[in-house]
């Protein structure tokens, strides 16, 4: 893709931890599969082609007035062979603002500290 003026866009992955967690668990599942079972080759991937992606981006301190633009996509990178018109599932990509995405985004916040602490069951937690 370009501009009008020719200028390349390039695509860039989203900068949320939820694709870097999926591909840190495969990456570390593979190392582990290298030594364990003797294999030369990765065996397990993480394409952005085949992952989604959530977004919470919060505005303001207040649970009651606080506000939030959450959105998802699917897939993260598009894919226009399997979805012609858009490059993504139009039933899995959304986007919203208002109070409950902040309550979500301080939901996330206290869950990553609890796992970030260890605390009892953080391993049990979604990333």
């Amino acid at each position: 893709m370009q501009s009008a003026n020719g200028t390349p866009i390039n695509p860039t992955p989203p900068r949320t931890g939820m694709p870097s967690a999926t591909m840190a668990i495969a990456v570390a599942n593979s190392v582990s599969d290298m030594i364990k079972k003797g294999t030369d080759e990765p065996t397990q991937h993480a394409s952005m082609a085949e992952m989604g992606a959530a977004c919470v981006a919060s505005t303001g301190a207040s649970m009651f007035s606080g506000g939030a633009a959450t959105m998802t996509v699917f897939p993260v990178v598009p894919d226009f062979e399997k979805y012609p018109e858009h490059g993504r599932d139009i039933e899995l990509t959304t986007g919203e603002v208002g109070l409950a995405g902040h309550w979500m985004k301080s939901l996330l916040h206290h869950t990553f500290i609890y796992q970030a602490k260890m605390k009892p069951g953080w391993s049990i937690l979604p990333d």
